[in-house]
């Protein structure tokens, strides 16, 4: 189930003749469930009759940020007019005034530049959307703040960085850069490594007590998180095989269990 627990306010994000970024992001975290429910579907079927584990899965919502970042780039696409991923953009090293934000082959702006990328850049309505994309783990009974508000605030500071270069585009190419809009979005996934025969006691727990304590310490990060929504598993998907590197690591009696995840965003538009 996926639930919205608060939304980006004010005119800029909500402009409906733009592109309301509320829209659009809704839109994209209702293509990422529905794609991570397709597939581990598909996975489960298709191991159902091999594999004597049956918790041997891997959703990709709960992979790392890699492959979690095409999870987000197969919703993006079916969402938008039309979208890029990892798009190149100029940061001045000296001077923070103006970024460029150049195709992949384009000319360098400026004598003393560092490269750096946006992940995905969307055109939404008649609005272009820059979103920089980070995933974290958090005990999903015992939520820990501290490398999650490192991450998340390396987020916002990057999407900042990429409002700029697209006002900067904007000025250049209005008519391919209109209404520019940047996203901060992180992917939190609560989780706990918990003993196999524990499974069922888990499931049949009610998880309300601890997506309400992870949901107050993230609505208390700094800088404050303006968009709020939840992914509660289905039960069966809940609990999967320890993996390391991509693959399942044989240790015996034990599995993560996951119940939920986070999505939290920033847009580094000025909202009230």
């Amino acid at each position: 189930m996926l639930r919205e627990i608060k939304s980006f306010k004010g005119k800029s994000a909500s402009d409906k003749d733009a592109g309301d970024i509320n829209d659009f992001l809704r839109s994209v975290l209702v293509e990422v469930a529905a794609e991570n429910y397709r597939q581990s579907m598909y996975e489960a079927m298709a191991l159902a009759s091999d594999s004597e584990d049956k918790y041997d899965l891997d959703p990709p919502l709960r992979a790392n940020e890699r492959v979690m970042s095409g999870l987000f780039a197969t919703a993006i696409s079916r969402v938008a007019l039309r979208s890029r991923t990892e798009v190149r953009i100029d940061r001045p090293e000296r001077d923070s005034t103006v970024d460029a934000l150049e195709g992949d082959g384009g000319e360098e702006s400026g004598s003393r530049t560092k490269n750096g990328r946006v992940d995905f850049l969307a055109w939404y309505g008649n609005r272009v959307i820059g979103i920089e994309l980070k995933m974290a783990n958090m005990n999903c009974e015992s939520p820990q703040m501290g490398s999650i508000a490192r991450r998340w605030k390396t987020a916002v500071d990057q999407a900042k960085d990429v409002q700029t270069c697209l006002r900067s585009r904007q000025q250049e190419d209005s008519r391919r850069y209109p209404a520019p809009a940047s996203i901060a979005l992180m992917v939190i996934v609560g989780k706990r490594n918990i003993s196999t025969k524990s499974i069922d006691d888990m499931v049949n727990k009610d998880t309300a007590e601890m997506e309400e304590r992870s949901q107050k310490a993230l609505a208390a990060l700094d800088p404050r998180p303006t968009f709020m929504a939840s992914y509660t598993f289905p039960s069966e998907f809940r609990a999967i095989s320890l993996r390391r590197n991509g693959r399942e690591a044989s240790v015996d009696g034990r599995a993560m269990y996951t119940p939920f995840v986070w999505f939290i965003a920033k847009p580094a538009v000025k909202s009230s």
